[in-house]
């Protein structure tokens, strides 16, 4: 599972990334002696940089697409996606006629 940025009362908006194996914690329920630990990455790219109220969804087996949110204390109308083998972000852009408006504080679901 992974959990990028959100909002911290005292700090604001937040950047890191974190994961952790559900895997091993689902070892560890059983009885399996494991340590299970929330991991901080390091990732490369063109980074999303501070951002909350955002959402994700998976666009393929290994890569997640990131839209909207709050950064700054605007609504966020872009779109990054984040490689997670390499840990390297890239932005997604639309070609459509239609006006991309940032959302925040929204759901989405991939198929």
């Amino acid at each position: 599972m992974y959990i990028h940025g959100g909002r911290d009362l005292k700090e604001g908006s937040i950047a890191s990334l974190w994961r952790i194996n559900l895997s091993a914690t689902r070892e560890l329920h059983s009885g399996v002696s494991k340590q299970v630990a929330w991991e901080c990455l390091t990732t490369s790219g063109k980074e999303i940089g501070k951002i909350s109220h955002h959402t994700c969804a998976m666009i393929s087996a290994k890569d997640v697409c990131f839209f909207g949110g709050i950064k700054g204390g605007m609504t966020n109308p872009d779109i990054s996606a984040l490689n997670l083998t390499n840990n390297v972000w890239s932005t997604i852009k639309l070609n459509t006629t239609i006006e991309h408006i940032g959302r925040d504080d929204h759901a989405c679901a991939d198929m």
